[in-house]
């Protein structure tokens, strides 16, 4: 039986605040872990885009993995009631000039610190939604409440939950029943036999594949993978097909 090619939805490069016991941050150091896991393509946003500024963050982002065609770059965006970020149509345009098919947010106080609600990021939201741009927002950017009012508001979206925990099947098998564009980054779903149950209940499409690396562990997200009691198939739709899918779907 071949490996499994792997397409990462959730990696970072740039140096962080704190860098944590055996993480990095160099571009080649990211490589290396790909190869020595098998992963084979990674979306991939700079930390300064997150911990400093969205724009500056994005731009260094394009320069730094320009030569990588195996690195696939994610933007931070946010809205632009503050003239610090292009407004949801210069956005689109620039995205569209340079390729970029995926965006991210970090809203939490702890983050960039601001509400995710419609009276302040819709225009932004809509214009994602209506371009079927796959969004990843962490579980440790929103609550509960906020995660329902935003699939609510915008049940076409293609909404990545990402910085899952275990413990979260209470609250998110309700949510998925509900809205059907709702997926879940793996890396943190690390519930026993979460994956097998998720498949059984929702089926293996609504998951996608994610390490989180520099900040956690490539060969860890592998193996959820590599040796969860799940068909073949069902395991090459989580290790690359499902993202591949929400990629395809992007209207730039």
């Amino acid at each position: 039986m071949e490996p499994l090619m792997y397409f990462d939805c959730s990696c970072s490069i740039g140096m962080r605040g704190i860098l944590y016991p055996d993480s990095f941050y160099k571009v080649a150091d990211l490589l290396d872990r790909m190869k020595r896991y098998g992963i084979h393509k990674a979306l991939v946003y700079h930390s300064m885009a997150r911990e400093y500024n969205p724009v500056i963050g994005n731009k260094m982002l394009m320069e730094e993995i320009k030569n990588n065609p195996i690195l696939l770059p994610v933007w931070v965006v946010m809205h632009h009631n503050t003239d610090e970020f292009p407004t949801p149509d210069d956005l689109l345009k620039q995205m569209k000039a340079n390729n970029i098919k995926a965006v991210r947010m970090f809203p939490a106080p702890a983050d960039q610190s601001y509400s995710i609600a419609e009276w302040n990021c819709g225009e932004l939201l809509s214009v994602i939604e209506k371009h079927h741009i796959p969004l990843m927002l962490g579980l440790d950017q929103l609550g509960w409440n906020e995660l329902h009012e935003l699939c609510d508001n915008h049940p076409e979206m293609k909404l990545i939950l990402t910085d899952v925990a275990y413990r979260m099947d209470r609250n998110a098998f309700a949510l998925m029943k509900k809205f059907d564009n709702l997926f879940i980054e793996t890396m943190g779903y690390k519930a026993h036999n979460g994956i097998e149950e998720m498949c059984s209940r929702f089926g293996a499409g609504r998951l996608v594949f994610g390490s989180s690396m520099p900040l956690l562990s490539g060969g860890a997200a592998v193996s959820m993978i590599n040796y969860a009691r799940i068909s073949e198939d069902e395991k090459k739709m989580i290790a690359y097909k499902n993202m591949e899918d929400l990629l395809g779907g992007v209207l730039l």
